[in-house]
C-alpha cells in the first residue's frame, strides 16, 4: 500500500492515544511533520518537536497548533548527539511530566559518493547521528520515565498514570539497511543497519512491560532527504500520510507483537495481524542469516 486506508485511520486509535505525550526528533520537517499530524489527529495530549533548526520547528508547531488547538504543541532546539543538549530537554519538564512515545526520526544522509571518493568525515557523521544520536535520545527517554515512575511510586497517594503502560520507541529506518544494494549511500545504509540491530537488541535489556521498540521503513516519501539521495523514479512514492498513520498504529496494543522487529509502512496491517502467530513463533522480521 502507498496511500492512507481506513484500517489505519488515526481516529481508530483515539482511545489508546488519548492522553499520551509524544516526542518526535527531526519533527520540524519531512516525515516528522506527517507523524506529528497523525498523532494529533489520533488525539495525543501533547506533541513535542525537537531538532536543530528553529525556523522549521516553529513553523511546524504553529501550523499544528492552529489545526489542533486542544493539543499542547511545543518544540525544543537540541542536538541529539550531545548528552548535555538532550538532558536539557528533559530538565525543562515539570516534576512528574514525561513522554509516552518516542519517534526517532532525526537522521543524516552523507552526500552520495562512491566509497573510494567519499569524505570520511561526512561518512562518519551518518553514524554519529543515526546510531549515537538515536542511542542518546532513547536512553534519556527511558531513564527519565524510570525516574518519574520511581517518584510516583514513592508518593503518599500514588495514582494510575500513563507510566503504568509500556512506552513505545519507534525508529524511522530504511529498507536500504538490509534489503537492497544502492551505490553511493554506504554510510546511510550501514548506519541504519546498526540502528536497526540496536533496536532489535534493546528488548533483551528492557522489559516489554516498560517499553517496546520498533524499526520502520517509511516508504519512499518525497522529502529533502529523498531528493538528496537521488532516488527519484526508482521506487513507487509513498504518501507521507500513510507513514504517519502506520507509525501511530505501531504505538498501539495491536502492534505489540512486533516489539524488536523491522516493518514497512507499505505492508497491510490486517495481513500483519493475521500473520501474528507465525511472525512470533518463527522469529520473523528480525536479523538472521539463513541457508
Amino acid at each position: 500500500r502507498y496511500s492512507p486506508y481506513s484500517a489505519l485511520s488515526p481516529s481508530n486509535f483515539r482511545n489508546e492515544i488519548h492522553g499520551k505525550s509524544i516526542l518526535i526528533s527531526g519533527g520540524g520537517s519531512g516525515i516528522g511533520i506527517f507523524v506529528a499530524s497523525a498523532f494529533a489527529s489520533a488525539g495525543a495530549s501533547s506533541i513535542t518537536l525537537v531538532g536543530r533548526t528553529e525556523a522549521r520547528l516553529l513553523e511546524t508547531a504553529n501550523s499544528l497548533q492552529s489545526q489542533y488547538p486542544a493539543i499542547k504543541i511545543s518544540y525544543s532546539i537540541i542536538d541529539i548527539t550531545s548528552k548535555e543538549s538532550v538532558a536539557s530537554l528533559f530538565g525543562k519538564l515539570a516534576e512528574n511530566e514525561t513522554f509516552d512515545v518516542l519517534i526517532n526520526n532525526a537522521g543524516y544522509l552523507a552526500s552520495p559518493a562512491n566509497f573510494v571518493d567519499v569524505d570520511l568525515d561526512d561518512f562518519w557523521t551518518s553514524f554519529t547521528t543515526n546510531v549515537l544520536g538515536t542511542a542518546v535520545l532513547t536512553q534519556a527517554f527511558l531513564r527519565h520515565r524510570r525516574s518519574v515512575k520511581l517518584r510516583e511510586r514513592s508518593s503518599t497517594s500514588p495514582q494510575q498514570s500513563q507510566l503504568d503502560r509500556p512506552a513505545a520507541v519507534i525508529t524511522i529506518n530504511t529498507m536500504g539497511a538490509y534489503a537492497i544494494l544502492v551505490p553511493k549511500v554506504a554510510a546511510y545504509g550501514a548506519s541504519k543497519a546498526a540502528a536497526a540491530r540496536m533496536m532489535e537488541l534493546l528488548p533483551a535489556d528492557v522489559s516489554a512491560a516498560e517499553a517496546r521498540f520498533f524499526s520502520v521503513h517509511p516508504g519512499a516519501v518525497r522529502t529533502e532527504m529523498y531528493d538528496k539521495a537521488g532516488m527519484d523514479g526508482q521506487f513507487q512514492v509513498t504518501d507521507g500520510r500513510l507513514t504517519g498513520d502506520f507509525v501511530v498504529w505501531l504505538a498501539t496494543e495491536q502492534a505489540a507483537f512486533l516489539n524488536g522487529r523491522f516493518v514497512w509502512v507499505n505492508w497491510d496491517v490486517d495481513e500483519l495481524i493475521r500473520l501474528k502467530e507465525e511472525i512470533v513463533k518463527k522469529g520473523l522480521l528480525m536479523t538472521a542469516i539463513k541457508e
